[in-house]
């Protein structure tokens, strides 16, 4: 345990809390450790205190380390650790201007920060083996293996590297770098594989076994500090960031490994693309090798999205004040029995709501899948169900196993030859000595199964109302198989089974409808995604590939009562709690009552608004489960955009300014609102987005107090005949008469339409009259 008193400052305490873990420690396990003397220490502060006192952190540039101009090399207090990765899974370890170089808090105008500053880096260190040993020592804290031959190292994930120091470290500008994988983006020409047969150093062998002869192994020719960065991220499981994010002004976000479950929230003021966002989160998730080859192609992009979420891979959802548990996990509907082709009045089902639909269609497996293509196009599509799937599970095993369908109508006679209806009713009429009615279900059943169903249809095997198990080609016509009377499934059709499903789908994987209780029948044309049923018999390029990831996607998460719509699940939806890790937790529903977890492939990227509710507000359990990234207003997109001599993006920053000033960072104006104004930089478009979108958004914020939307306005410099809102000229005491106490500031306010088409009114924003008021 850290020896850190009650009297030290959070950010001290936290740089040593990285000491007392090894040297390099992730904001949860400082957390942990604080927590051993100070219980009651929030996650949110042990984050704000890493970064406060990481040379390289972005963030620090709106705490206390930013508001001073310094290099990080003078020996400031607060310069301690280095932050390597991004977001929640970022680790610290201890800072060293020798090997991780110089950065510089600097002024700047256009910087958003709380003190107005940025951070740059300003100095490398010479590259030589001697210091990449020691910034490897400080990256892989722990026990180096080394002799004059080799410096072995082990990361936190188990994986060694090692580094031939060669005679003169200090003067060796070039090392060589053995890993058991090569990470994305090294250049092929700095590769050398070792096949397991191949000789290589053989001080290995003791000190990095895994990289000895015998096993795969690489060596790495490594010659600067940013190859070194590089290879180490990449090595660690942490991905660059896109050269979109390089150029933005939004932080980079971690690029987790597909089986690392991701719970984000995208935050910022309204107005600043977090929706826009989600497409391209959910696509680095989904498909991240599509992302990479179209990144910037916005329609290209979004038009992929939309296929993935025609496919049921990403699910989009918008909280609000009315959504429920019953909506997102599970719920009992009413229904009334011709919903499910049943006799009877109204009855009660337990429905499952958007969450368990993605976490049941992710936890699905494709346990049996024929080879060769099928094309759906011209195939009727016929719902069966192959026996009871609660009771009778071995007629379904039976059908998987010999490659038929069968049917338990009939009573175990055999109908070969029938022609019609009419042969139907006279055969079961003919064997049971009862009447038969040529609309009874039995008939209808049984006629579809034998006569309508043609070669070449497919058969869906439901499971229940709500889940599916199986796909089917069927192959042959009717035959009867004698089954000794062990039951009635006599009647059958051989089907070429091409797809089976353990656990079973949920049906919105394929039906826009939840299926009938009928046991055969042909679903309407409507309810059936043809588009979802293409991609479900699509070939598998990889049957032994991890689990395909899915994603759900939930706009304005802070508008609906968080703790109330995840229940219980608010536990199950964190990382180490996920199905199959080693802290996986499960729960009785409680409608069902069936057991449930949360799969690792099924990722949660959120948005937030903060002007609607701070992030502050929202729920601890929440904000410790997910990570958040910062979308703050990138008025840089702005900067081409000139409007009769107007600078928009010079326009918007000064407003900006004020309102935080004024309100806060929360209640900034987003950079949307206005890229409008790329298409068509006119005045009339202009006036359309103050009058219609940014003096709306400033009477909500201010709660109608004019005087500071006035300041916002700059209304308060500007000649009269400028201002956007002004004080009408009239005394207040006229209306009320002198007998009636008002207060000192009332006054009445009213909008000058004609400066909304001035563009003069537009500048005075930004610009300070000398024209008296």
């Amino acid at each position: 345990m850290s020896d850190v008193s009650d009297e030290t400052t959070q950010w001290a305490a936290a740089v040593q809390a990285v000491s007392a873990l090894g040297g390099r420690a992730s904001i949860d396990e400082v957390w942990s450790e604080l927590k051993k003397t100070r219980p009651d220490t929030p996650l949110g502060t042990v984050s704000q205190a890493l970064n406060n006192a990481a040379v390289n952190s972005p963030q620090r540039t709106s705490q206390t380390s930013g508001r001073e101009p310094r290099r990080t090399d003078s020996g400031n207090r607060y310069d301690k650790l280095l932050r390597i990765g991004r977001g929640s899974s970022a680790t610290f370890v201890p800072y060293d201007p020798a090997i991780h170089g110089t950065w510089e808090v600097y002024r700047d105008e256009t910087a958003r920060s709380t003190h107005g500053t940025l951070i740059r880096k300003v100095e490398e260190p010479p590259f030589n083996a001697a210091l990449a040993i020691r910034y490897l020592e400080r990256r892989y804290p722990g026990p180096a293996r080394r002799t004059t031959h080799i410096v072995a190292f082990r990361t936190r994930e188990g994986r060694h590297l090692a580094v031939d120091p060669g005679k003169e470290p200090e003067r060796k500008t070039s090392i060589q770098l053995f890993v058991e994988t090569v990470p994305a983006g090294v250049l092929p020409g700095r590769v050398t594989e070792y096949p397991p047969e191949r000789t290589r150093n053989h001080h290995l062998a003791a000190h990095a076994p895994s990289l000895a002869r015998g096993h795969q192994a690489y060596a790495v020719q490594v010659r600067s500090w940013e190859e070194l960065d590089h290879l180490c991220d990449g090595y660690d499981g942490i991905a660059p960031p896109t050269k979109q994010q390089s150029s933005s002004s939004t932080k980079p976000v971690q690029a987790h490994p597909v089986n690392q479950p991701i719970n984000r929230i995208l935050f910022g003021p309204p107005g600043t693309g977090k929706t826009h966002r989600t497409v391209e989160e959910a696509l680095r998730i989904v498909d991240p090798e599509f992302l990479e080859r179209h990144s910037g192609e916005r329609s290209v992009l979004k038009a992929r999205y939309d296929e993935l979420a025609q496919a049921g891979r990403i699910r989009f959802v918008t909280f609000h004040q009315s959504f429920s548990y019953e909506d997102f996990v599970e719920g009992i509907r009413a229904e009334t029995a011709e919903d499910d082709g049943a006799a009877g009045g109204i009855h009660y089902r337990v429905e499952p709501g958007v969450f368990r639909q993605v976490c049941d269609a992710a936890r699905s497996r494709t346990v049996t899948e024929s080879s060769g293509d099928l094309d759906i196009d011209g195939r009727r599509v016929w719902k069966i169900s192959l026996g009871d799937w609660a009771t009778e599970g071995h007629i379904f095993d039976e059908c998987m196993q010999k490659g038929i369908a069968l049917l338990g109508f009939g009573y175990g006679v055999d109908l070969s030859g029938v022609k019609s209806r009419a042969d139907i009713v006279d055969r079961l009429q003919h064997a049971q000595g009862t009447t038969f009615e040529s609309t009874d279900y039995t008939v209808t059943a049984l006629d579809t199964f034998i006569r309508r169903v043609k070669v070449g249809d497919l058969f869906i095997v439901s499971q229940g109302n709500l889940k599916f198990r199986a796909i089917g080609e069927v192959t042959g016509e009717y035959e009867y198989r004698d089954r000794g009377g062990e039951d009635t499934y006599t009647q059958a059709r051989p089907v070429r089974w091409v797809r089976r499903y353990d656990p079973a789908r949920p049906y919105t994987d394929l039906m826009e409808n939840r299926f009938s209780q009928m046991t055969i029948y042909e679903p309407n044309a409507s309810t059936i995604n043809r588009d979802r049923l293409r991609a479900l018999l699509a070939p598998t390029p990889n049957p032994d590939a991890p689990p395909e990831p899915r994603v759900l996607i939930i706009d304005e998460i802070n508008r609906g009562n968080v703790s109330r719509i995840f229940g219980e699940l608010i536990t199950l939806v964190e990382p180490s709690k996920r199905d199959g890790c080693d802290e996986a937790l499960s729960i009785t529903l409680p409608y069902s009552r069936e057991r449930f977890s949360v799969p690792r492939n099924v990722h949660i990227i959120a948005t937030m608004n903060t002007a609607d509710r701070s992030l502050a507000g929202m729920d601890v359990a929440l904000r410790r489960r997910f990570e958040f990234v910062e979308m703050m207003p990138d008025v840089s997109v702005l900067d081409s955009i000139d409007v009769a001599g107007i600078p928009i993006a010079d326009m918007l920053r000064v407003m900006n300014r004020r309102i935080e000033a004024l309100l806060g960072r929360d209640y900034v104006l987003g950079h949307a609102y206005f890229l409008g104004l790329k298409a068509d930089p006119s005045v009339e478009m202009l006036e359309a987005v103050f009058r219609l979108k940014v003096l709306p958004l400033l009477q909500e914020y201010f709660f109608a107090d004019w005087q500071r939307i006035a300041w916002v306005l700059n209304d308060h410099r500007k000649p009269a005949h400028l201002r956007f809102i002004r004080a009408t000229q009239g005394a207040i005491q006229d209306l009320f008469g002198s007998d009636v106490e008002l207060p000192t500031e009332s006054r009445l306010w009213e909008i000058n339409d004609a400066a909304f088409g001035d563009p003069a009114a537009y500048k005075a924003i930004i610009e300070v009259s000398s024209e008296p008021a």
